[in-house]
């Protein structure tokens, strides 16, 4: 794995999400209420929606399209129809910057 700079800190404020690429990889990349930052493959494993459209509510990010719900920490389904978990990456935060393992 390589580590990618995808965004500043001050790019994504607290509850919300950016969508970034990383070598053609379309990461979902979320700054939770917890003050941390969180990156999963954005699309949706149920359907092919991008997951950085959807919403964030607590620890989880609901797709725009039908409601599934993925955990930011682990990519576990926390919300139907989705039954199989998101792919999720290592995130660092220095000098600023945020960083993200592919």
């Amino acid at each position: 794995m390589a580590s990618h700079r995808v965004a500043s800190v001050e790019e994504i404020p607290t509850d919300s999400m950016k969508r970034v690429e990383v070598g053609g990889t379309p990461i979902c990349l979320a700054h939770a209420e917890d003050g941390s930052f969180y990156a999963l493959n954005d699309i949706c494993t149920h359907e092919e929606f991008f997951l950085s459209d959807g919403e964030l509510w607590g620890m989880d990010v609901e797709c725009p399209q039908h409601g599934s719900r993925f955990n930011l920490q682990t990519g576990k389904v926390t919300g139907l129809p989705a039954v199989i978990p998101a792919h999720t990456y290592p995130v660092t935060v220095e000098d600023g910057d945020v960083y993200v393992d592919v």
